[in-house]
């Protein structure tokens, strides 16, 4: 009865120093920067098709996206890469992804 006690104490602690939910995390963030590059794909493509200049934004985007996504993919992978100065550029993209949303909005307004 006190080995049994032994084995369930042990799993718990093994259980517990395994985080369930980061393998999840981090097969969606694979995901969401492969959707963002097939995405910068169909978008070249539809500029290739339609010489439309609007596009531009949205391949710029979407190339911004997929580069947000790979740094921050690899820093939760790699550890030493989660530095203060590559969290601050991937803030920055964020910034500039929604910029470049808004001006998409406003120059198809406009035009």
């Amino acid at each position: 009865m006190i080995m049994f006690g032994f084995v369930l104490l042990t799993l718990s602690a093994l259980l517990l120093e395994i985080d369930l939910y980061e393998g999840l995390e981090n097969a969606i963030a694979a995901g969401i920067g492969a959707f963002s590059l097939l995405l910068l794909a169909l978008s070249i493509t539809a500029y290739r098709k339609t010489g439309l200049r609007l596009i531009l934004y949205g391949i710029t985007i979407f190339a911004l996206f997929a580069i947000q996504q790979f740094l921050d993919y690899t820093q939760n992978i790699f550890p030493e890469f989660d530095t203060p100065g590559i969290s601050a550029f991937v803030d920055s993209l964020t910034l500039v992804i929604l910029v470049l949303f808004f001006l998409a909005i406003v120059r198809s307004k406009v035009s």
